[in-house]
């Protein structure tokens, strides 16, 4: 039988911007990977597809999106932005194909926790 992976890859070269992401993460005994680097995010992407993975809103290149959804399985894995409230871009999801939504600060656990339990379901039903 083949179980849901909770591996997230958090591409977040300044941690200190999330709002305390990171502990979040791990206080959920998840898998949790921080690169600081586009170059390290691919790597990390191509050695192991992640379930999840999270981009600070200053990275968010439509080539890095790209690269990433073709590296990975771009079925299984959910890709999203961190952003701040104040912050345009989450408005307009539609000019950003690539991602599936937009962690709005400041996050909550709960939401963070359903967005893991949700990316996991959906790379669980991709394999079948």
């Amino acid at each position: 039988m083949v179980f849901p992976s909770t591996y997230i890859l958090l591409l977040a070269p300044q941690l200190e911007e999330l709002d305390g992401l990171e502990s979040l993460l791990q206080q959920m005994a998840l898998d949790v990977e921080i690169v600081n680097t586009a170059d390290q995010a691919l790597a990390k992407v191509s050695q192991k597809p992640p379930c999840l993975i999270i981009l600070q809103e200053h990275l968010r290149s439509q080539s890095l999106i790209h690269q990433l959804r073709r590296i990975g399985h771009a079925d299984r894995t959910t890709l999203v932005i961190v952003t701040e409230t104040d912050s345009p871009s989450w408005l307009h999801q539609e000019q950003h194909p690539d991602v599936d939504g937009f962690l709005v600060k400041p996050l909550s656990p709960d939401v963070i926790f359903s967005l893991i339990h949700s990316a996991s379901a959906r790379q669980y039903c991709q394999l079948f």
